[in-house]
């Protein structure tokens, strides 16, 4: 019995040892990961947001990737398993990726401002233009009851 577990706890530690996952000869290099991995979560972040908008534009979100980035398949998902087992590699890439996405929401945020700024501004020149018709309508209204009728103070009427 003790055999057995002394076999047993000899296999546990051999099994917990680093594997060694092998460098594939076509793997991606790391900036060129960061962009894919940046496109993917877009795509899946647009799914999630609007879905028919998505595919109306892009029929196959993965393909349309691998066209623009000219890889395959079988390469994204060896360069991600070999990445996957270099954690500080893979660590430093998602790194990479968090700060460009942080970099484009501050961009988008920044137009959006803008856009609230200009919309803000316009509709405050509109109610302006309404004031000032309104005071001038009021101005005009005040000027004609100060008149007096002409129809009293003619003489020619007699």
């Amino acid at each position: 019995m003790r055999k057995i577990a002394v076999l047993i706890s000899v296999l546990v530690f051999m099994s917990c040892g680093k594997s060694t996952e092998k460098k594939p000869a076509n793997l991606i290099p790391e900036d060129q990961m960061v962009e894919i991995l940046f496109d993917v979560i877009l795509i899946n972040s647009a799914k999630g947001v609007n879905k028919q908008l998505l595919q109306s534009k892009i029929e196959n979100p993965l393909n349309y990737i691998y066209r623009t980035y000219e890889i395959d398949s079988l390469q994204f998902v060896e360069s991600n398993t070999y990445y996957t087992y270099h954690p500080d590699q893979y660590n430093a890439i998602y790194e990479k990726v968090g700060s460009k996405l942080a970099a484009e929401k501050a961009t988008y945020e920044a137009i959006i401002v803008e856009q609230t700024r200009i919309k803000d501004s316009i509709k405050k020149a509109r109610q302006n233009q309404i004031d000032t018709t309104k005071i001038a309508r009021e101005k005009i209204k005040s000027i004609k009851k100060s008149l007096r009728p002409l129809s009293k103070y003619d003489s020619l009427r007699k």
